[in-house]
């Protein structure tokens, strides 16, 4: 384990490389093809350096903290999601090239903040092996937890449509989701420490499944909004506890592994939520989506409370059992 201590940050080095280079081939892109493949390179890039930091930063945290050290590192995904956009549209003022050098500018300082961040020395990479890629105790946190994101990914593609259709407020729908999940986010991080990942995990998918609830059974725009505060209120924490519970499910040498595994499903549940959502509701109307997504919450609660099958438990923020 010595040897591999320093794996976080060449993982984020090589991930914020792998962005760069996509950046890279998407402003000097001539032909469809080559924008594909490199979004495709700086996917892999953001992904690898999300699954780096995170390890890095836990390091930084005894294990009683990492539950709220995970959620409040996410902001920083979610802040730059937030941001990227309008500071991408400002640039562009000035031309799309302008927006370009903005975003590789960007890409190379990130690159630069991570080589002269302090190395914990060398590092020996395992083989990666199929095998490896599982991990005992993330089946059921990654199954959580992409199925709280299904509902993420129900709104971004249904609600704007579903509110210009009828009640309204299709310009404060997605401001209000994201604002309540930061909100939420930045002031319930630390409660997954003391109540237990697991606890929090079933309170945000009990309230994302209420959110949904409201937004089915109204017709008015005030209704809908506060169905939406609700569900983003439930996505903001899925994060932090479903990390909190694979990390006490898992081997201690895997945790990881296992979080970076459990990442994915988040894209997952998106990706099927964007095709699931668009196809119930082209076929039995907008609030079908939403029945969908409240089906995917209960769910995701049901395997929020289920007994521990899938690994070996070990203590969680509480000292007790995280099952």
């Amino acid at each position: 384990m010595g040897r591999r201590r320093g794996a976080g940050k060449h993982v984020v080095v090589l991930g914020a490389t792998f962005t760069l280079v996509g950046i890279t081939g998407q402003a000097l892109a001539g032909a469809e093809w080559q924008v594909l493949v490199s979004r495709v390179v700086m996917g892999a890039g953001e992904a690898a350096v999300f699954s780096g930091a995170l390890p890095w930063v836990w390091r930084q945290f005894p294990p009683h903290r990492r539950g709220s050290a995970s959620g409040l590192f996410g902001l920083s995904m979610w802040s730059g999601l937030a941001l990227g956009p309008l500071v991408a549209s400002v640039a562009n003022l000035a031309g799309e090239r302008a927006a370009w050098l903005l975003l590789a500018a960007l890409g190379t300082g990130s690159l630069g903040f991570v080589l002269g961040c302090p190395s914990s020395g060398p590092v020996r990479l395992p083989p990666l092996r199929l095998r490896t890629l599982r991990v005992r105790g993330a089946a059921a946190p990654s199954l959580m937890f992409g199925l709280a994101a299904y509902g993420y990914g129900t709104l971004s593609a249904v609600l704007v449509l579903y509110l210009d259709s009828g009640p309204g407020g299709s310009v404060l729908g997605l401001p209000i989701f994201a604002g309540t999940f930061l909100l939420i986010r930045i002031a319930g991080s630390r409660v997954v420490d003391r109540v237990g990942g697991r606890t929090v995990a079933a309170a945000s998918l009990i309230v994302e499944a209420l959110g949904f609830v409201v937004i089915v059974g109204t017709d008015s725009a005030a209704g809908a909004l506060i169905g939406v505060a609700l569900v983003g209120g439930g996505c903001s924490l899925a994060f932090p506890a479903a990390v909190s519970v694979a990390i006490s499910r898992s081997p201690r040498h895997a945790a990881g592994t296992a979080v970076a595994g459990m990442t994915s499903f988040w894209d997952l549940g998106i990706l099927t939520a964007g095709v699931g959502g668009g196809l119930l509701a082209m076929t039995f109307g907008h609030r079908a989506a939403f029945v969908g997504a409240l089906v995917a919450a209960i769910v995701g609660l049901v395997v929020a409370l289920s007994p521990v099958r899938d690994g070996t438990p070990q203590s969680d923020a509480r000292g007790s059992k995280d099952a």
